[in-house]
């Protein structure tokens, strides 16, 4: 067998024994997991409000208080009232159409008789 120099360098590296160290320790790997679930919890809970926001508008829509008999028959006089009006101003409209329908029939009978006069005369 060969004599080693146990004094050289190379010597001393091969021959020590190497083990992993954690670069960060392990309180930090902890703080991160808590930051992360601490995160998640608060947008859950956002989420869990805005849910609860959305879901508290339906119940009020849905069990509000019915309108009264008294503002029914308001709103039907009003509907009533504007239907009326409706048919009145639509009635009005018609009488004018027919009128001025009938005011066209007339002056064109009355155009096509001056052309013919006129045709007579040239």
């Amino acid at each position: 067998m060969q004599r080693v120099d146990t004094k050289r360098a190379t010597h001393r590296l091969t021959r020590h024994t190497y083990s992993l160290s954690a670069r960060r320790g392990p309180n930090l790997l902890l703080g991160g997991i808590a930051a992360a679930c601490a995160v998640s919890a608060l947008v859950a809970a956002g989420f869990a409000l805005k849910g609860s926001r959305e879901y508290n508008a339906r119940v009020e829509a849905t069990c509000a208080p019915p309108v009264s008999e008294r503002e029914l028959r308001d709103e039907l006089a009003r509907a009533r009232l504007a239907g009326d009006h409706e048919a009145a101003t639509r009635a009005a409209l018609e009488q004018q159409a027919a009128a001025a329908a009938a005011e066209l029939a007339r002056l064109r009978t009355d155009l096509a008789f001056y052309r013919r006069q006129r045709r007579g005369s040239d």
